[in-house]
């Protein structure tokens, strides 16, 4: 804008210095035009100047904390009401050992007034292995204090996707016992080998397939659910062949937890 604000004036410059003299000569001609280069060539500096200078300014971190503490005060809210909050995706495809219904189910056993935010700092990668995955982390740790009075702490991660934050890790001391007698009552080794397996191909699947299309990124891989005739919402289809606008259809079909499982080499849609 800045430049053809510019361009406007100096083109206004040379019209008037030809037409306010009735004896234009050419030396009068050649100064109009130099002095008209001189205000584009101004113009035009002091208009990369600004964009540089706008460009160099960067996000505070301190504010993007804020946003992830923000995002994660309304899923706490959430939590304790009867539209549970979602979940991310890939949140939940690298941390399977505990369900979005895990951890929305312990966060509302924490009284909201008591959390007091101990730790917060942004992370470009989170994980390790198999399970890290880099993009823009906040994590955050409180101390809080259940329904019961008891001395609580809670951690939860979240990432940042087009500019919005969702949680994407949750856990707290009876999230974190929950899952621990779980995994003891699990049939040992044999089952941690089957789960990791059917995790291997259906976190390669999702990966392949939201790659592809980023707006199936809305739709939930099941990472505990059974697959079952009665629970599908339409037929299986391939992964090259599945599209948001199909499983969008799909998904307003289901009035619970709807979700894409992996069944051979095909995706079935679940209302779980």
């Amino acid at each position: 804008m800045l430049l053809h604000l510019g361009l406007t004036l100096a083109l206004s410059h040379l019209a008037s210095s030809i037409t306010s003299s009735s004896n234009f000569a050419p030396q009068k001609f050649r100064r109009a035009l130099s002095t008209t280069l001189s205000t584009l060539l101004c113009t035009l500096l002091c208009t990369l100047g600004l964009a540089l200078c706008l460009g160099g300014c960067g996000e505070d971190d301190e504010a993007i904390k804020t946003q992830g503490i923000t995002a994660l005060n309304d899923w706490f809210l959430a939590a304790a009401t009867d539209n549970p909050p979602s979940c991310h995706a890939f949140g939940l495809v690298k941390f399977y050992d505990a369900s979005c219904a895990d951890m929305y189910e312990h966060a509302a056993k924490i009284a909201p007034e008591s959390r007091t935010i101990t730790s917060s700092k942004l992370l470009k990668c989170y994980g390790q292995g198999t399970q890290e995955l880099c993009g823009e982390f906040v994590e955050i740790w409180l101390t809080s204090m259940d329904t019961r009075g008891n001395t609580i702490q809670e951690g939860a991660v979240l990432k940042r996707d087009d500019g919005v934050f969702r949680l994407y890790w949750y856990r707290s001391d009876t999230l974190f016992t929950t899952l621990t007698q779980r995994a003891e009552n699990a049939d040992d080794q044999g089952y941690e080998r089957t789960l990791e397996d059917k995790q291997t191909q259906l976190e390669a699947v999702y990966a392949e397939i939201v790659q592809r299309q980023p707006a199936l990124y809305q739709f939930v891989m099941c990472t505990d659910a059974s697959v079952s005739s009665s629970k599908l919402v339409g037929k299986p289809v391939a992964p090259k062949d599945i599209s948001a606008a199909d499983m969008a259809s799909r998904a307003q079909q289901c009035p619970e937890n709807f979700c894409l499982a992996l069944v051979g080499k095909r995706i079935a849609p679940l209302c779980d």
